[in-house]
């Protein structure tokens, strides 16, 4: 009996040993496991981006043609032959500047006969001038006799009755040396015109002329008479109104002749001016021969040479002014819309390591032309619409060619000092954008941002950020959430340790 309880004893005690082991072991395997379950996540690791203040623009590409200011090409204004081209290539010329003398034989002639017209006309004006001079002091003369003749004394009166028969006759004399007189005189007249005009040799007018001077000096005979006459009918009285008489006509013969001489200046005055005037517009026909230079500036290009025969249009020579540079461009449509004059503007030349030059854009045409792209070897555009613009450089370079082809570049916006992020760094799957940032403990955490100008690779934050924030670039694998531990990723290259 005692030795069952014996037995009974010892296997109670090792079961009792043995739940307390199998205890003791689940105990301490639920502790580890609970301490497996709340051990602290491992850091993720990311690439991190300083915050910093930049620059960020927003620019179009376009290539375009390198012009001097006022650059031109000269074209002949009539046909002719080039008679001497009096400047080289790469002179300096000054504006009127003699270019190039072209040669018209024909207009020169023609020059010369008018030149000869408006002498002629000349001397027949000065002719009639010096007339009316002459006239003029006759008349003065013959006034002035006249006045002093009325002014005086004559007593003899005691002739008249014996020669009343005599004057009678005398005066019959007069009247019909008069009217020969006016008839040859009215003669003299007519052939003068008919001279002028060279319908009548000049002999002609002289006979003329000389049977007016032997009319008159038969008036002048026959006064003579009747003076003689008066003075023996009356004394000094009859004596003085013939005499009276006598300078009466011959003062109303002056002034007819100084109206007559004003009236041959009035008609020629006009036919000289208006051969002048023909003279002038022959001679501005003759100075179009002469090319000359329109601007300050270089002598680019020449396209004729002595001798060459022209055609009105042909084109003679291409100036322009070194101390202005300009690239001329055509614009798509779609650019020309976002292009403002005064807008920055690098241009380079087209090739590896070429120095950039800085300008603006000087004007934008609102007209749009049609047909493939002057300046622009983009095969794409075809026949699309371009619209012309000008970039005017801020400096003469010295260094660009003319009509050499240039890459243009047109900043459209910029921004400078400001918190410039990669594109990379923002998310946008929100309704707000936002970017991973590490805080103090080294955590992930979203800081959502304002987002303003933004180009291909680069995008200005302009709230949310500040320099020296450390922005996450999101890994894809595994997603960030907030509070994830994060650690800075080494890069290839990177010397820290």
């Amino acid at each position: 009996m005692k030795y069952q309880e014996k037995n009974s004893f010892k296997t109670g005690v090792k079961w009792l040993l043995w739940s307390s082991f199998l205890t003791l072991g689940i105990g301490g395997g639920l502790f580890a496991y609970g301490l497996y379950q709340n051990r602290p996540p491992e850091p993720i690791g990311v690439r991190l981006i300083p915050v910093k203040l930049g620059d960020i623009e927003i620019p179009i590409n376009e290539t375009g043609i390198v012009e001097f200011g006022g650059q031109q090409t000269l074209k002949s204004p009539v046909d002719a032959t080039v008679d001497e081209v009096l400047v080289k290539i790469g002179q300096k010329i000054t504006s009127g500047q003699n270019l190039i003398t072209l040669r018209n034989a024909e207009k020169q002639t023609i020059l010369s006969q008018q030149k000869l017209t408006i002498q002629e006309a000349k001397l027949t004006l000065e002719s009639f001038r010096q007339k009316v001079v002459a006239a003029q002091e006759t008349l003065s003369i013959a006034q002035g006799k006249l006045q002093n003749y009325k002014s005086g004394q004559n007593d003899d009166l005691l002739e008249i009755q014996k020669q009343e028969i005599i004057l009678a006759n005398n005066r019959k004399n007069v009247v019909e040396a008069e009217v020969v007189l006016a008839a040859a005189e009215l003669k003299l007249t007519d052939q003068k015109a008919l001279f002028e005009r060279g319908y009548i040799a000049g002999n002609d007018l002289r006979s003329q002329e000389e049977v007016v001077r032997i009319a008159k000096a038969s008036l002048r005979d026959a006064q003579f008479k009747i003076n003689t006459n008066l003075l023996e009918l009356k004394s000094g009285q009859i004596k003085r109104q013939d005499k009276e008489q006598e300078l009466q006509e011959k003062a109303i013969a002056a002034e007819l002749g100084v109206r007559q001489a004003q009236l041959d200046v009035g008609t020629n005055s006009p036919k000289l001016q208006s051969s002048q005037l023909e003279y002038r517009k022959k001679e501005q026909e003759l100075k179009n021969n002469m090319v000359t230079a329109s601007i300050d500036g270089k002598v680019l290009n020449i396209q004729v040479k002595n001798g060459d025969g022209v055609l009105r249009g042909t084109e003679l020579l291409t100036l322009g002014d070194p101390s202005q540079e300009l690239v001329k461009l055509q614009l798509s449509t779609l650019n020309a819309a976002k292009v403002r004059p005064k807008q920055s503007v690098r241009i380079s030349i087209i090739g590896p390591n070429s120095k950039q030059f800085s300008g603006r854009v000087e004007s934008v045409s609102t007209l749009a032309q049609s047909g493939n792209s002057k300046g622009n070897d983009d095969s794409n555009q075809g026949s699309q619409a371009t619209v012309p613009a000008t970039v005017r450089l801020d400096a003469p370079t010295r260094t660009l060619i003319p009509g050499s082809q240039v890459s243009v570049e047109i900043i459209l916006q910029q921004r400078q000092k400001v918190v410039v992020l990669s594109t990379e760094v923002i998310v946008r799957s929100e309704s707000q954008p936002f970017v991973w940032i590490r805080d103090s403990q080294g955590k992930a955490q979203k800081r959502p941002v304002t987002l303003g100008l933004e180009e291909s690779t680069q995008v200005e934050v302009t709230s949310g950020l500040r320099p020296g924030d450390s922005a996450v670039i999101p890994p894809s694998e595994p997603s960030l959430k907030p509070g994830t531990p994060i650690q800075e990723e080494k890069q290839e290259g990177d010397d820290r340790k």
